[in-house]
This record gives structure tokens, C-alpha cells and sequence, in this order.
């Protein structure tokens, strides 16, 4: 594993897409102590100050293109047990690439691919993860283990200890039901009224379960809706 290091920079997932396209080896790491550009989901920005941990990991799955979103969930599931065992947080999965902690959100995965022909030529799996940030540091609705914990942890202890999990539950790919299934049973959301904006129409129901392919099934008072996409919020 091949760990590239970075004062700042703008993104560490536009650096390991570089490195991607010139032949990078899988399980080169770009870690970077400020972000510029920080990217999230849907194109938003992701604050990247001194005090979090921000990683790009390219890595070139030998899994079927339709299998993409299992990376999403895999990688969640490890973030998530990485963070256990680093601090006393037992964070929560919300759909469809956070993690949270008393409803704010800790962490976030953005995962990029390239399709060549009908195989994944390679993905970059970006974390943002707030560790030693302060509320003054963070964006509204956001959280960090500092501030769950009143503690600072070692960012080189949690970046070891989040690789070692991403190793682990990448062997894990070829069991779709086991990934879905762990996933499911640390969703935040799980069985909870949600609100969902699509951007272009809103969708109100229950949350009754969520599919390999990336969905979220909604059961709404005019059926069960298959939801691909979405920023999802508790309906209370």
C-alpha cells in the first residue's frame, strides 16, 4: 500500500483519478492535511480544514459494472467499524453515503468510477472524516469525534486502522447479501418516516429497506417507491 502525502491540496479524489489514469497501482493512498476543493455527493463541497482526515484509495475491483453501488455500502460498513475501534462512537449508516452520529453527520464517502468496456477500469473511494474539528470548524449539522468524545485521537492511528477495514471488507465483495445486510442493520433511517427531495419531486414515507443496486425502498401512501437518488431527512 502505497501512501502519498499532502500539506494541501484541492482534492484528493481529482489526485488519485490523475494517478488513476496514468497506470496508479491499486491501493495507492492520497491523504492530504487540507482540502481546497473538497467534493461530495452531487457535486457539493465538502469543508476540508486541519483537523479532519482526508483520503482518496484507488482500487480496481474484478466485480460486474452492475455491481458499482456495492462499493458504497462495502466501504460504509468499513468506515464505520474503523471508527468504532478508534473512539467509543457507535456511528450510524444513512443513505446514501454518510455516516452520522446523533443525527449530524460525521463522515461522508464519495466513490468515482471508470468504465472501460463492460469492466471497471478503476474507482476512487474518497473519505471525508471529521475527527479533531471543533463547532466553530464545522458546517451546520455536522459533528466530529472531538466534539462526541472531548477527545482528540491520533489521525495516523485512524487512517491505519480505516485502511485496514477498507482491506478487510473489499475481500468481502463477492457476498452481496452480507454487505447489504450489515449495512441495513446500522441504518439510521432504518423503518423511520424520511422525506426525500430528488430535486425534482419530494417523496414521503416509511423506509422499508434498501437494495444492491443502490436503491432505497419508500413505502409511500401510493405504494413502494424505488428511490435512486436523493437528500434524505427524518420526517418528524
Amino acid at each position: 500500500m502505497k501512501i502519498i502525502r499532502y500539506k494541501r491540496i484541492s482534492s484528493t479524489n481529482t489526485k488519485s483519478k490523475t494517478l488513476a489514469e496514468k497506470g496508479g497501482e491499486e491501493w495507492t493512498v492520497v491523504v492530504s492535511e487540507v482540502q481546497t476543493k473538497g467534493r461530495g455527493q452531487s457535486g457539493r463541497t465538502w469543508d476540508s480544514p486541519k483537523g479532519g482526515l482526508w483520503f482518496s484509495v484507488i482500487i480496481r475491483p474484478k466485480i460486474p459494472v452492475e455491481q458499482i453501488p456495492l462499493l458504497q455500502f462495502s466501504f460504509a460498513n468499513a468506515l464505520r467499524e474503523a471508527i468504532e475501534r478508534v473512539s467509543s462512537l457507535q456511528p450510524e449508516v444513512k443513505w446514501p453515503n454518510d455516516l452520522v452520529v446523533h443525527s449530524k453527520k460525521l463522515a461522508g464517502i464519495l466513490i468515482e468510477t471508470k468504465i472501460s468496456g463492460s469492466k471497471i477500469g478503476y474507482a476512487i473511494v474518497g473519505v471525508g472524516l471529521n475527527v479533531n474539528l471543533s463547532t466553530k470548524e464545522l458546517p451546520v449539522g455536522a459533528t466530529s469525534i472531538l466534539m462526541d468524545t472531548c477527545r482528540k485521537i491520533d489521525l495516523e492511528e485512524t487512517l491505519g486502522s480505516v485502511l485496514s477495514a477498507f482491506a478487510k471488507h473489499y475481500k468481502r465483495l463477492w457476498d452481496p447479501r452480507s454487505i447489504m445486510s450489515e449495512w441495513w442493520n446500522h441504518c439510521f433511517h432504518r423503518m423511520k418516516a424520511v422525506r426525500i427531495n430528488t430535486g425534482n419531486r419530494l417523496i414521503k414515507g416509511k423506509c422499508i429497506g434498501v437494495n444492491s443496486d443502490g436503491t432505497l425502498n419508500v413505502e409511500t401512501d401510493n405504494g413502494i417507491v424505488p428511490v435512486t437518488n436523493g437528500t434524505l431527512r427524518l420526517d418528524t
